[in-house]
Order: C-alpha cells, then structure tokens, then sequence
C-alpha cells in the first residue's frame, strides 16, 4: 500500500467522524433543541460523501488497482500527492464555510464555499484522469469472449 493510498483513507475515516459528530449534533438540535446552525446538514452531508466516501474511494484505487507498465505517462504519484492536500484542504475548508454560513449569513462565504467546491471539482477531475487507466480488466476480458461466466 501506497503513502498516498494510506492518507486518503486515513483521511476518509476522519470525516466520517466528523460526519458522525455532525449528526449526533443534528440529532441533539431536533430532540433537545441544541443551538445548530441552518447549513448542517449541507456540511454533515458533505464531510460524509465527498470527505469520506470519495477518499475511500479513490484510497483504495490507489491501492487496489495496478500501475501499468513502465513509462505510463497518466500517473503521477507527486502529482497525485498534490491533489491529494488540494482536495482534502478544500473538503475541510469548505465544511467550515458550511457550518459558518449557518451563522452569520454573510456573502463571501457563500462565495468562497462556491469557489472552493470549483476547486474539489476540478481536483476530483484531475484525480479520477490520474486513476483512469488503471481501471482495467486483467484477464476477465479474455474469459468472456471464451464464453464463460462468472
């Protein structure tokens, strides 16, 4: 396992905490009317699916899915390293804007939350181009054209 595959999904199971924490506190706003701002659910929701899910996700891509062969000209793992502060800093960033917002509704949070979700955007595209081509069949392929099934 990769250094990179490890942070994203050490990374991921520090978001789902956050979710967790975010919903207990949803859930304490609703039965004992625990002062919440009006974005937590758009923040709980988010540290949850794209916190935790997509670094999951793309952690275990990382890891799962085999390099191609010498002098493959998508991945970069420095590169990839990078992506990995850009979208994990605008995750958190952007979970702060959220529950901020919730308070004070001022218009340049709204617009730094809109821009730092361009950033994820953009980042998560660069990451999924990264993993492209190591999403592929090793041998299956063959299998199926032989008529198999499985």
């Amino acid at each position: 396992m990769t250094k990179t595959s490890r942070y994203f999904i050490k990374t991921s199971f520090l978001c789902f905490g956050l979710g967790l924490a975010t919903g207990f506190w949803q859930y304490g706003h609703f039965v004992f009317g625990w002062l919440a701002p009006s974005t937590l659910i758009m923040a709980h929701t988010h540290i949850i699916l794209i916190g935790g899910v997509m670094n999951m996700i793309i952690g275990v891509a990382t890891w799962f899915f085999p390099r191609s062969k010498k002098g493959y000209r998508y991945y970069n793992p420095k590169f990839m390293w990078f992506l990995y502060w850009i979208l994990n800093f605008s995750i958190f960033t952007r979970f702060i804007v959220e529950i901020l917002s919730g308070y004070r509704t001022l218009n340049i949070l709204f617009i730094v939350g809109f821009w730092i979700s361009f950033i994820q955007m953009i980042s998560l595209g660069f990451i999924f181009f990264q993993l492209w081509d190591r999403v592929r069949s090793k041998g299956s392929n063959i299998r199926e054209q032989l008529g198999k099934l499985f």
